[in-house]
């Protein structure tokens, strides 16, 4: 295959821009103009880097053959739309080289511009003259004699880029088999394949800013407030937070060394309460950043703006899914475009809102309790592998074990919670006081009812799950004293399953690392803890939550390997954590239904004794796939 990479220069202006648009309203607008393309054609070709002129962008796709093409861009996923959507060019295979960077440098790099990597990797310096043509048209341009300037600031991305693809693809840093997995991603945008229903957008729209004010009246009226101003006081805000079952999130103060509530803008775990399922605590934490709208509330209106967007063939409704490769530190996807489309709330309107196409059905395949699968096998405790390997209700059995007596989901739904909760959580070294507060949240949330617990019982249950099985519980203690160290450079071998560690990072069975980037000890609340940091930020360590890492991550390589095997008969239509959702023509329905239960059961070779089980749902919509 030919491989040709591509920088595309495309006119915006102060209101017309990315800053303000989401990329697809942004390339399917009336205003877009293309005014040049670089190109690099290289392996087997090495010409020298050229560019295309806008006017010629259409006749240049077109020589292309796209069963024989690879296209090499950094940031893709807007790119790709646009070749797709406005020159009706997919190529065989789409590399990103800002999803490859943030695989393998994302824990280095606070910043993965292409600016920024290419001065880590050397590779020169990324020009600005696209500073000087805002507002400018490709004939505005051509006539202010900035013309060829802004070619060779183009010409130069694109070979920055192309350095980045050498260095960390075609050096081997980054597995091939990974630009399998990128590819797929990309298509959840780049091709549809869901609808949006404008009618439930609208109607949910006006219904959640008619809830607005009543939640924050309500929520207020509860907790004693006298107005909005009392949002900004931490005890207050925190009260108010507790009431609509969200504990607040807490840091250690870098004035005091104590913990103090994490309320600050730049607070991560703030921040993601602004996507917290339950809408009253968005609610609270947009009153209390000033902001005019909830994420649900902004969700929906961009989503409302997309759906009234006109596609190539006069068709409207499509949704594109954009999903961010590596978006997280164990390689799990996350969402892109500010819309997060894998943070639909359960049961929420959202869900319900995007649809299949006309003559299809919207599937979902579920990897049922992977993670506390992967946890149990990883760790050797072979009763509970045994027991997921039957078919036995863990849940149930773990519940029994904790009050005495047996437990069934019809007659003890709060007990079978308290078991569920128990096995899908425990498992990563979680404390008393956290499991007292999401057996408190989460049963309000997922049964209607809050359990109340003392954190004395909540204690009681932890040490219930680390006696029953105590070889999870030996593997942190592994992985604290010998793991870790091993790590942080102290030297000595570690293996957990099919993983090996090295100085700085974990490698995976699927070929990319786990990074642990300055990991070294220093002094906190409780004595000395391991830290290290991500993309600029400090993180701690300790056994559990390695434990959890490496988990997440060999959860992801089965989940996204499933996809790919699949992707040969059905396209992917997005991903949620452990969970495929397509959009399946009705006439193949139980066709495709078997062909995903048996990939996602499909044991990986690394792991030929892990028991994996799936569950399907099928629906009209997303929301109603069940």
């Amino acid at each position: 295959m030919k491989t040709y990479i591509l920088d595309a220069e495309t006119y915006y202006d102060r209101d017309y821009s990315l800053r303000k648009m989401t990329p697809v309203e942004y390339a399917l607008d009336p205003r877009f103009e293309m005014i040049l393309l670089a190109v690099k054609e290289a392996w087997p070709s090495n010409k020298p880097t050229y560019h295309v002129d806008g006017a010629d962008v259409q006749k240049f796709f077109d020589s292309l053959d796209p069963k024989d093409t690879v296209t090499v861009c950094h940031n893709a996923l807007f790119d790709n739309c646009v070749f797709a959507w406005r020159y009706g060019f997919v190529p065989r295979l789409m590399v990103d080289t800002l999803g490859v960077s943030r695989a393998v440098l994302g824990h280095r790099l606070r910043s993965l511009s292409l600016a920024s990597v290419a001065a880590h990797l050397g590779l020169g310096v990324k020009g600005h003259e696209v500073h000087n043509v805002i507002g400018m048209g490709r004939d505005a341009i051509k006539a202010s004699g900035r013309w060829v300037a802004y070619a060779e600031y183009s010409k130069n991305d694109a070979d920055i880029c192309a350095g980045i693809y050498d260095k960390l693809v075609r050096s081997g840093i980054f597995p091939v088999k990974e630009l399998a997995i990128m590819d797929m991603v990309l298509r959840c945008a780049i091709e549809p394949k869901f609808m949006l229903d404008q009618t439930a957008l609208a109607e949910h729209l006006h219904t959640v800013q008619q809830q607005k004010e009543q939640l924050l009246a309500n929520a207020m009226l509860v907790s004693g407030l006298g107005s909005k101003d009392d949002l900004m006081s931490n005890e207050k805000f925190a009260t108010l937070l507790r009431e609509v079952g969200c504990e607040p999130p807490t840091k250690t103060s870098l004035m005091t060394g104590k913990e103090t509530y994490a309320f600050a803008k730049t607070d991560k775990e703030f921040i993601a309460l602004e996507e917290h399922e339950n809408p009253a605590v968005q609610v609270l934490v947009a009153a209390r950043t000033g902001h005019k709208s909830t994420l649900e509330e902004t969700r929906c209106e961009r989503l409302l703006k997309i759906a009234n967007l006109t596609w190539p063939g006069n068709e409207q409704g499509l949704m594109p899914i954009p999903l961010r490769y590596g978006g997280a530190h164990t390689h799990r996807l996350s969402g892109d475009w500010k819309l997060n489309m894998q943070n639909l709330p359960r049961g929420g309107a959202l869900r319900r809102a995007l649809i299949a196409k006309p003559g299809q059905t919207i599937l979902t395949i579920d990897a049922s309790q992977i993670e506390a699968r992967i946890v149990a096998w990883l760790c050797g405790q072979d009763d509970l592998v045994a027991a997921f390997a039957s078919g036995e209700d863990v849940y149930s059995s773990f519940a029994a074990e904790v009050f005495g007596y047996p437990v069934n989901k019809k007659d003890n739904p709060n007990e079978r919670f308290m078991g569920k909760t128990g096995i899908l959580g425990l498992g990563f070294q979680v404390g008393g006081g956290k499991f007292q507060n999401t057996i408190e949240v989460q049963s309000q949330l997922q049964l209607g009812t809050k359990i109340e617990m003392s954190l004395e019982e909540a204690f009681r249950i932890v040490d219930v799950y680390r006696n029953k099985y105590s070889e999870i519980s030996t593997t942190w203690k592994a992985l604290q004293t010998i793991g870790i160290p091993v790590l942080a450079g102290n030297g000595g071998k570690y293996v957990l399953g099919p993983c090996t560690f090295e100085k700085g990072a974990v490698n995976l069975p699927s070929g990319l690392k786990l990074h642990y980037h300055d990991l070294h000890q220093e002094t906190g609340e409780r004595g000395m803890q391991w830290v290290f940091t991500y993309g600029g930020e400090h993180k701690k360590l300790y056994g559990g939550k390695l434990l959890e890492n490496i988990v997440q991550a060999l959860a992801r390589i089965v989940t996204m390997d499933a996809a790919l095997r699949i992707q040969k008969r059905i396209g992917l239509g997005m991903q949620v954590h452990d969970e495929l959702v397509y959009g399946v023509p009705n006439d193949r329905v139980e066709e495709v239904k078997r062909i995903v239960l048996e990939e996602m059961r499909r044991r990986p070779m690394w792991a030929p004794t892990l028991p994996l089980e799936a569950e399907v749902g099928l629906g009209p919509s997303y929301g109603a796939a069940k």
